[in-house]
C-alpha cells in the first residue's frame, strides 16, 4: 500500500472569533508499504492532527488523501478502522481489570466482528512477537510500562491493518522500554510488510524509522 498526501489544506475554526488557525498548507507525503516513518515537531504543530485526517476523524479542506489509487473518501470510516488502520496512543488505553487475552479479544468485539479460535492463536502470535507470550492471562494491571505498550501494540494489530499510527508511543516510558518499543514497531513495520507512522519528540526513536518527516511552518518536510 501508498499513502499519498497532495496538496493539502486543513485549519481549525475558533468557535468563539470564527477565525481560522492554519495547521497545513498545500502539504505533499508520501508513505510505503514496509516502512516505518517517524513524523516530529513542536507540540501543536499538527501531528496528532495528521493521525485523525488519515483516520478521518477529521475532514481536510482541500487536496487529497490517497490510499494507493483510491480517495480516502471512498471508505467507511467502519472499513477503515476494521481493515486498513489502527492506532497506538501514549496513554495505552488497555482496560485494567482485563487480563491481556481479554484486551485483544475485545479489540475484535468492538470492531463489531465475531470473535473466533484464530483470533486467539493470533493474539498469542502477536504477544509471541512481541516477546511478552507469557503475560497472555496476566492482568494489566500487574503490567509494567513497557508491557503494557507492547500489549497495546498487539490488540492494534489483532485486525491485521495496513497501517499503524503510534501517537507519541514512548511518551510514558523511560529510555530502555523505549527503545525497545522503537525497535519492536521497526521490526513490524519490515516483517508485516505495513506502513508504521510513529509521532515523537523522541530523536532516539526517530532515528530509528527508515524515513523522517518534520512538520513545520505548515508543511511537512523530508521522507
Amino acid at each position: 500500500m501508498k499513502i499519498s498526501i497532495q496538496n493539502l489544506d486543513f485549519s481549525y475554526e475558533n468557535k468563539n472569533t470564527h477565525q481560522e488557525r492554519c495547521i497545513f498548507a498545500q502539504v505533499n507525503a508520501e508513505f510505503q508499504s514496509g516502512d516505518m516513518y517517524a513524523i516530529t515537531g513542536v507540540s501543536g504543530v499538527g501531528k496528532t492532527t495528521l493521525f485523525k485526517l488519515l483516520a478521518r476523524q477529521l475532514q481536510f479542506h482541500n487536496g487529497e488523501i490517497k490510499f494507493d489509487s483510491h480517495s480516502i473518501n471512498d471508505f467507511s470510516i467502519q472499513k477503515l478502522r476494521q481493515e486498513i488502520i489502527s492506532q497506538v496512543y501514549q496513554d495505552y488505553s488497555l482496560i485494567p481489570y482485563m487480563t491481556v487475552r481479554e484486551n485483544l479479544l475485545l479489540s475484535v468485539e468492538i470492531a463489531e466482528l465475531k470473535v473466533r479460535h484464530s483470533d486467539e492463536e493470533r493474539a498469542k502470535e502477536l504477544l509471541a512477537e512481541l516477546d511478552i507470550e507469557d503475560k497472555y492471562d496476566t492482568l494489566v494491571s500487574d503490567l509494567s510500562g513497557g508491557e503494557q505498550q507492547r500489549v497495546s501494540i498487539a490488540r492494534a494489530l489483532m485486525l491485521n491493518p495496513q497501517v499503524l499510527l503510534a501517537d507519541e508511543p514512548t511518551g510514558a516510558l523511560d529510555k530502555e522500554n523505549s527503545l525497545l518499543v522503537g525497535e519492536k514497531l521497526h521490526q513490524l513495520a519490515h516483517n508485516r510488510g505495513i506502513i508504521v507512522i510513529v509521532a515523537t519528540h523522541d530523536l532516539a526513536i526517530a532515528d530509528i524509522a527508515d524515513k523522517k518527516y518534520r512538520i513545520e511552518d505548515y508543511s511537512i518536510i523530508g521522507g
